[in-house]
């Protein structure tokens, strides 16, 4: 992973400086020339801008939320000028996105300057959080992720219940198999669907059926595109799914469920919108005699009090309510799940995502599901050293090879050709 990372940040640092505007713009690295828009609070309290850009709008673009940006003005000269801040995209589609910035100093930077352009930055979040979660589960000891590291990759056994076998008539006898050993298995259970074998179907399936046994699972995928996918299915079968992130594909109805949609919704919001408000135009405005500078103070700090006792309600509620949290392994370490637990995790295509990566969110979680195929592509790595050393070797497919009692196989494939299935 140290090698992946090394190897990223130089290849980063080599594109930045040598790669051209016009280049970049057609990898959907950059847009060029982006305009500022609107600055103002979301939701959540961070302070955003809104840039959007009118050309170049047919190119397919990396930009998605939770990814870092960095912003730069090209002079008449045609020299490139970066500017010192970070920002963070929080919404992206076609034409617009909208970017949680630093500071006021940042936002006016770049709503000052002419012939801006954004572009992606490197990820330096996902390295530290995945070698934040590799130290947890090599350090840990006499607590469950201990118990899980050592049953998917040591020498424990996994366990399962002794329970009476679920029905599904609308499954075939494979579907149904998994699905029941998903609810027997203790410890870890692994689907693997080849291609066309219905692995979300089931997967929906025994999350709906988990759910019956437990108030709430955490659901997880590596890429954003895998989250709503499941997500989706989840919510057409009438779970009540909460999404941490923003959805890569932008409709209503992807949005309605997104925590920041969530969050507005929630009847005590407009309370804290104005507490915010007044807290604002407060700030710095300690003027007069000491008594009235005083009470000043007071009010601020009973004001942020009760913000904060709002937030903490709003979010309660929330979590209360939802039945599934689903997410990319990365945000499951997102600030609002500090401190949840989950009977269950689930983690789709499985195959596709770093060890590293999963560790994140099996820190949160009793009992993991895994769901994929290892036979189909492995996950994306820039290092062909960090690739030979062993990092394309997923955790579903160690625990495949070391614990193959596991491991539930689809068998009935619905969407191929024939001759295709012979090859």
């Amino acid at each position: 992973l140290r090698m992946e990372y090394e190897f990223e940040k130089e290849e980063f640092k080599r594109q930045t400086e040598t790669m051209g505007i016009a280049r970049k713009v057609k990898r959907g690295l950059c847009w060029y020339p982006a305009t500022p828009g609107r600055s103002y609070y979301n939701s959540l309290n961070q302070l955003v801008i809104e840039i959007t850009h009118t050309e170049d709008t047919d190119i397919e673009h990396n930009f998605e939320f939770g990814r870092p940006v960095c912003f730069f003005r090209k002079g008449y000269d045609g020299k490139i000028t970066y500017f010192n801040s970070i920002g963070t995209i929080s919404y992206a589609n076609e034409t617009r996105m909208v970017v949680a910035m630093p500071g006021a100093g940042a936002i006016l930077e770049v709503q000052s300057a002419e012939n801006l352009g954004v572009q992606l930055y490197f990820d330096e979040t996902s390295y530290r959080t995945m070698f934040e979660a590799l130290s947890d589960v090599i350090r840990a000891k006499g607590n469950r992720l201990a118990e899980l590291r050592d049953i998917m990759l040591g020498t424990l056994k996994p366990g399962f219940r002794e329970l009476y076998p679920v029905r599904f008539p609308w499954l075939n006898s494979t579907q149904e198999n998994a699905v029941n050993k998903v609810l027997y298995s203790r410890d870890v259970s692994i689907v693997h669907g080849p291609p066309g074998t219905g692995k979300t179907t089931t997967l929906v399936e025994a999350i709906y059926e988990t759910l019956h046994r437990e108030p709430q699972v955490l659901v997880c995928a590596q890429s954003n595109t895998a989250v709503d996918w499941i997500s989706e299915k989840l919510v057409d079968r009438g779970v009540n799914v909460l999404r941490i992130g923003n959805p890569t594909r932008v409709n209503d109805k992807m949005l309605s469920f997104t925590y920041e949609r969530r969050f507005e919704g929630h009847p005590a919001y407009s309370e804290l919108w104005s507490i915010r408000k007044a807290i604002r135009e407060m700030g710095g405005k300690h003027r007069g005699s000491y008594e009235e500078r005083e009470s000043a103070r007071n009010r601020m700090s009973r004001l942020r009090d009760r913000a904060t006792q709002l937030e903490i309600q709003i979010n309660a509620d929330l979590f209360d309510n939802a039945h599934v949290i689903a997410s990319t392994l990365v945000s499951s370490n997102h600030r609002i799940l500090n401190g949840h637990r989950f009977g269950t995790l689930f983690i789709d295509e499985a195959a596709q995502a770093l060890e590293a990566a999963c560790w994140i969110a099996i820190r949160k979680a009793d009992r993991v599901v895994l769901a994929g195929d290892h036979c189909q592509l492995p996950p994306t790595i820039k290092c062909y050293e960090a690739a030979r050393g062993g990092l394309e070797s997923t955790l579903m497919e160690r625990v495949v090879a070391n614990k193959p009692s596991t491991v539930s196989l689809l068998k009935v494939q619905y969407r191929m050709h024939e001759e295709i299935m012979k090859f």
